[in-house]
């Protein structure tokens, strides 16, 4: 008789429990909105499109290293580019100096004729660490346009891109003193570099 009115209660609850269960989720999921997270370096969720390109733009990335500090006072927008010359290698700003606190949207371009085939990118790089960031990026190969994108040392980057093309990367660094430069091969070693200073 005891276990005939148990299976009975049992039966009697299990579709009040699941509507429980079921409302409970249906409320979970309808209050707040959805956010995607990852991990300090996450290359995927570091390259996330931010909406349709520009002409001449081949896309965008967001970059939000875990070590650089939120950014609470708007967003800087810049802008680099390369040398026009097919055998010219450096930027055409090689210092900027910025206040931290910020996000900074640098859009980068590429000056050269897109017949001469010259591809430029723009890397920002740990102080001490240009050499490293460049070895990396010749392992990668041409596969990966020279440049190792999971590399630690590697604070934001934009894509290799051809010549009148442009890249836009947005990112915050923590106050310092950083290198950006290009990985394609030779690049960096005849010149082209410069000096982000966030204070």
């Amino acid at each position: 008789m005891a276990t005939a009115r148990c299976s009975i209660l049992t039966r009697r609850r299990l579709p009040l429990m699941t509507g429980i269960a079921a409302c409970s989720l249906l409320l979970a999921a309808c209050s707040g909105t959805a956010q995607q997270t990852a991990p300090p370096g996450d290359a995927s969720a570091a390259a996330s499109s931010t909406g349709p390109a520009a002409p001449g733009e081949v896309g965008t990335a967001t970059q939000n290293p875990g070590a650089a500090p939120a950014a609470t006072a708007g967003t800087i927008t810049l802008e680099v580019g390369s040398a026009t010359g097919a055998k010219e290698f450096h930027y055409d700003k090689t210092t900027i100096t910025e206040p931290a606190g910020h996000k900074i949207k640098l859009k980068f371009v590429n000056h050269t004729d897109p017949k001469d085939e010259v591809g430029h990118n723009w890397v920002l790089v740990k102080a001490g660490q240009e050499a490293a960031v460049v070895a990396s990026g010749q392992a990668a190969g041409d596969d990966k346009d020279w440049l190792n994108v999971d590399d630690p040392h590697i604070v934001a980057h934009t894509q290799l891109i051809e010549g009148n093309q442009s890249n836009t990367v947005t990112f915050t660094a923590a106050p310092g003193t950083y290198t950006y430069l290009c990985t394609f091969p030779g690049h960096y070693a005849a010149g082209e570099k410069g000096t982000l200073v966030i204070k």
